[in-house]
């Protein structure tokens, strides 16, 4: 296949490296920045002896038209030219976009393959309501004092975990409850979500629990006993800690019901270790039995970012072969959990099936750093170094001020207030009002308007002119 590799002039160097790697031809458009090119640029280009014309992933312009009236596949590279490369080796296994950029196609491509080879493998042990316990791990979410929330509130609770990627919703009942609200939650939730939990220890909760269709009781122990009394078809939670009452504790509870469940309860640092051992250990005694583990038990009481957690505690439970984790979002430190512990579980089973790390799947929790750095270029002439201005002159046209709000960013004015999702569409509504009139001021704003998203994305605090905190790390020079 005879190809054209597209691009501007600052970008020359890099595009010709890869060009002659790969026996491509390059052609260097009358432009500095690569994703300004247009179709413009090639219109007088005699392209009649190429199979494929590669333009730059941001390039603008209508491609399909061009390309008919040349009579040559005319279509968009990748965002960047440092992932050329990779679009060249895969590119008999796509077809490029006139619309969408390579990378990003060929991206989607591997994870359908990836996602589509998980949820097909992996035999069934037993459902929970519609929920298949076996394949990649399934998530069980909670939902805090689920009790306590009105009916809209555990609606959107239960849709927002739903959304993250639960399988499995969770109520968790308080020590004190009230029979009604037990029942009511139930029922509301029920309505809801194709598989239902029910966490207490309490017997005459779980009795209202399985009279109003739950799927899972979590949990019961030689604590709460009797409680298996009342409980018919359901699937149930064993748990303990001594791996010889736990099996004998599952014995006891398979003359109610088939779909038993053991867990051997996953501690918090300093003992997380010690209650690995005891997951490796009952599942070489146990291979037939399916295993819970208590994720959320070690993301809450760790104050270290969720993410990585989620991410190892996966693949330690994919390599020991547990079905089900379970996990919350009970404070502000462990929201997102649930998205994260879902692509970790389906990291964690890629690389199982494929028999390698857990990396180039198409997904990731690289939420802070990144794999690799995007080339950039050295400076040219007429280099400045920056100083900061201590001036300050205040705009005519009033203030700001910014904050987070219900997911969302605040921008108020005297005259207006903004409310938006970006940084980007509140600063052109602040433009197109007129509201400011110095580019200070309309710098300051994109900027404060940036944190405020970052920090929106990231779930953390935003503050207007105080630096987002990135956490507080212990150096050799000063240890506060």
């Amino acid at each position: 296949m005879k190809i054209l590799l597209v691009t501007g002039r600052i970008a020359e160097k890099e595009v010709k490296r890869i060009a002659e790697k790969f026996g491509c031809d390059i052609y260097v458009a009358d432009v500095d920045v690569a994703s300004f090119l247009t179709p413009s640029h090639l219109k007088d280009l005699d392209l009649s002896r190429y199979d494929l014309v590669i333009v730059p992933g941001l390039a603008k312009g209508d491609w399909k038209k061009l390309e008919k009236e040349k009579g040559v596949k005319i279509r968009l590279g990748p965002v960047h030219f440092s992932d050329l490369p990779f679009v060249l080796k895969n590119i008999d296994k796509i077809e490029l976009s006139h619309e969408v950029p390579a990378c990003r196609l060929l991206n989607d491509f591997r994870v359908r393959e990836i996602l589509d080879t998980i949820d097909t493998s992996g035999d069934c042990k037993f459902k929970i309501g519609g929920v298949e316990v076996g394949g990649r791990a399934k998530i069980i979410a909670e939902i805090v004092d689920a009790t306590e929330l009105s009916d809209d509130e555990l609606v959107e609770r239960v849709e927002y975990y739903l959304e993250s990627g639960a399988d499995i919703i969770d109520l968790g009942i308080p020590i004190e409850f009230d029979s009604k609200d037990v029942r009511r939650a139930v029922k509301v939730a029920r309505d809801h979500c194709d598989a239902l939990s029910v966490d207490t220890f309490n017997r005459k909760a779980i009795e209202i629990a399985i009279e109003q269709g739950v799927d899972l009781i979590m949990s019961v122990s030689y604590e709460n006993y009797d409680c298996v009394e009342v409980i018919k078809d359901v699937a149930v939670v064993a748990v303990e800690r001594n791996l010889e009452k736990l099996r004998k504790l599952v014995e006891e509870l398979s003359k109610k019901t088939e779909k038993i469940i053991a867990d051997p309860l996953l501690d918090p640092p300093p003992k997380v270790f010690e209650s690995l051992i005891r997951y490796y250990e009952f599942r070489r005694r146990n291979p037939g039995i399916p295993m819970l583990m208590g994720v959320g038990n070690v993301t809450e009481l760790v104050d270290a970012d969720s993410v990585g957690i989620n991410a190892l505690l996966a693949c330690i439970a994919e390599e020991i072969g547990v079905e089900l984790l379970f996990t919350t979002e009970a404070s502000n430190k462990t929201k997102g959990c649930v998205k994260e512990l879902r692509t970790a579980v389906y990291m964690s089973r890629a690389s199982k099936l494929m028999n390698r790390p857990p990396k180039d799947f198409g997904f990731d929790l690289l939420m802070l750093k990144e794999k690799r750095a995007v080339s950039g270029l050295s400076p040219s002439k007429n280099v400045v170094e920056a100083e900061e201005s201590k001036e300050f002159v205040r705009d005519p046209k009033g203030d700001f001020r910014i904050w987070i709000w219900n997911g969302r960013i605040v921008c108020e004015h005297e005259s207006v207030t903004i409310v938006g999702r970006s940084a980007k569409e509140i600063l052109d509504t602040v433009v197109r009002l007129d509201l400011v009139s110095r580019l200070d001021h309309a710098g300051y704003l994109g900027r404060e308007l940036m944190k405020a998203e970052i920090a929106l994305k990231l779930g953390k605090n935003y503050v207007q002119d105080e630096p987002l905190n990135f956490g507080r790390l212990i150096n050799k020079v000063g240890r506060d």
